[in-house]
């Protein structure tokens, strides 16, 4: 902080100073939190005031003392939750984040997908930890926003969070839960590397067939058993599509939707409470009246585009398929070996990636082309331009201003007590290996290993100079061996060794003549001799003395 002082503004400064100068910061900082903490209470009112149906419930913390501290924080606007049991598939995923502000804590969310396969926010809550209290806590909330109950024809996918996990099977046990392949790969990628082994593992992932995933996994067990009994632990049937179910209409096994959001809101995070939750109800309000005014200007469209540019690349590889008619509305796709046996009627097809998915795959495409037909008849409700605009028809409604809110008769809030972690706080967060190769990081050393030395006295491979057999002896060696260092003389106790002294001899010097300075004598004047006048001598005696 001292130097930063005297960079920037030209001054020098004690290091007293700057410790004064802090702590009157972090008590300006925190006289102003506790005014902002004091506007939570008005925050919720005034959400419920402009958006009727709308849920917002805050927790406290009250101490002996009453003293009230804040806890965590739910919001679900109604426009939002509507929008969502109208018109969006039956699958959310969940993930927290850290927050990077003075208080810390972090943002749980729950993330939908619209008709066009493009996140749907739904709710949020900002808790101080993220563990299994406070999944069970946030889901409660959820589930009876969105009227969803036990999980009867529900999809949630997370990551590998041991709390959530365990909260969902206790509170949501009818509902399916995927977790993010993503993860898995991440702890599978510590045995095996490589591009190959990549490539098997993802193959594995996306395999819509049982005899498929097996065959897959045997190549896996042969190449390393313990890699493929670490991905049997960790339930295929929650990352695979061979296993997912046929009614959903997604056939997703990552929760990129969730890290997406993370994402836009990075900047957010690092505010105050208030001031990130306005950017966030900000950011959902905004976009649900721009994907509105985008799906009115798709005219007629019959499906989204995104889906229908899907549709437009299978019509390319479909002519790759040969098609052999069974009966009514059933055909043979084949290629090769490989062949599935696809209904029309029922919209279904051997490889299970149309019921998965919810779009016709390309062996359905294949037999629809051979009929003459529109793939976009045969893709699920789901995806439908009408789905769209039915979802984003429901809208946020804006609020006032924080000079606005209503006043409520509840005692103020307190910033939330602090949990201070060991170690130095961090803004970033940790990145896994796999995350650093995917951005092309690498580490700014080169490892020697398999290198081979080559000398620079004999240019010969296998040595180095001091090693050389070639090398001079009076050629001394620039290098030692590493950790040992090197011998000290040793001295025996009491023994004092002689110091040989040898005599220097002077080189004679050649004497120089100088010659004698021509200096004429100087004459004194002559000096009058001084008379000193005669003093006669006084006799004086010897005091007497009587005796005593």
């Amino acid at each position: 902080m001292k130097a930063k002082v005297s960079t920037k503004f030209n001054l020098i400064v004690s290091v007293t100073q700057c410790r004064n100068a802090r702590r009157y910061a972090l008590d300006e900082i925190e006289g102003s939190l506790i005014e902002h903490y004091g506007k939570v209470w008005s925050y919720g009112e005034e959400i419920m005031r402009t958006n009727p149906g709308s849920t917002v419930k805050i927790d406290v913390d009250v101490m002996p003392d009453s003293t009230t501290y804040f806890s965590k924080m739910y919001v679900c606007f109604k426009g939002v939750k509507d929008g969502w049991i109208a018109a969006c598939r039956r699958v959310i995923g969940v993930d927290g984040c850290f927050l990077k502000g003075i208080c810390g804590g972090q943002l749980l969310a729950a993330m939908g997908r619209d008709a066009n396969n493009h996140i749907f926010l739904i709710a949020w809550a900002v808790v101080a930890v993220e563990n299994k209290e406070t999944w069970k806590w946030f889901l409660d909330l959820l589930l009876d926003d969105i009227e969803m109950g036990i999980g009867h024809g529900l999809t949630l996918i997370s990551d590998q969070h041991k709390g959530l996990v365990e909260v969902v099977k206790e509170r949501v046990p009818a509902a399916k839960h995927r977790q993010c392949a993503r993860h898995i790969y991440a702890n599978f990628k510590k045995r095996l590397k490589g591009e190959q082994y990549r490539k098997l593992f993802w193959a594995t992932t996306a395999s819509t067939t049982q005899p498929k995933f097996e065959a897959e996994m045997n190549y896996i067990k042969t190449i390393d058993p313990l890699a493929y009994e670490h991905l049997m632990e960790r339930d295929p049937k929650s990352w695979c599509r061979a296993f997912f179910e046929v009614d959903r209409a997604c056939d997703a096994y990552e929760n990129g939707i969730s890290e997406s959001f993370n994402s836009v809101i990075d900047l957010a995070r690092k505010r105050p409470l208030l001031t990130m939750l306005e950017e966030i109800r900000i950011y959902a309000m905004e976009r649900m009246y721009r994907m509105l005014l985008e799906g009115q200007s798709w005219g007629n469209l019959k499906i989204c585009p995104f889906i229908r540019l899907k549709i437009s690349k299978l019509k390319k590889q479909q002519r790759f398929w040969g098609v052999i008619p069974s009966g009514v509305q059933k055909y043979e796709v084949r290629i090769g070996n490989d062949g599935y046996a696809v209904d029309l009627n029922n919209n279904t097809c051997g490889c299970r990636s149309w019921q998965v998915s919810g779009i016709p795959c390309v062996h359905a495409v294949a037999a629809i082309s051979y009929l003459n037909r529109n793939a976009e008849d045969y893709v699920a409700p789901w995806f439908h331009t009408t789905m769209f605009l039915t979802c984003y028809n429901h809208t946020i409604n804006p609020l006032n201003g924080s000079s606005m809110w209503p006043e409520v008769p509840y005692m103020k809030l307190l910033p939330p007590q602090k949990r201070r972690l060991p170690g130095r706080p961090t803004l970033k967060r940790k990145k896994d290996q796999s995350e650093m190769e995917s951005k092309g990081k690498r580490r700014h050393t080169i490892s020697k290993a398999g290198s081979v030395n080559r000398c620079t006295i004999c240019r010969e491979r296998g040595h180095n100079r001091s090693t050389c057999p070639t090398r001079p002896a009076d050629v001394a060696s620039t290098s030692r061996p590493k950790n040992k260092k090197p011998k000290k003389c040793k001295k025996e106790k009491g023994k004092v060794e002689p110091v040989q002294v040898y005599p220097v001899q002077a080189d004679p010097v050649d004497p120089v003549q100088v010659p004698a300075p021509n200096v004429e004598p100087i004459q004194a004047d002559p000096v009058d001799p001084v008379q000193v006048p005669h003093v006669e001598p006084v006799d004086d005696p010897a005091p007497h003395v009587e005796p005593v």
